[in-house]
């Protein structure tokens, strides 16, 4: 049985390195490929798209 596509939470993002994020949004670039737009998966993936995106900017934001 195939695995339901979940939304990871800020914290599960928040404890994986900067190389782990950007392998997550590959993966998540890949989802969008695979899954029609509207589906659940297509819809956790962007989702987890943005997630990422703002624990890499707060990273950096809090480098600066």
């Amino acid at each position: 049985m195939e695995e339901i596509m979940r939304v990871l939470t800020l914290n599960e993002l928040m404890r994986l390195t900067r190389m782990q994020l950007c392998d997550l949004m590959v993966q998540m670039t890949n989802i969008l490929r695979i899954y029609p737009e509207g589906s659940l998966e297509h819809e956790a993936a962007i989702t987890n798209m943005r997630n990422i995106v703002r624990i890499l900017a707060n990273r950096e934001m809090s480098l600066g």
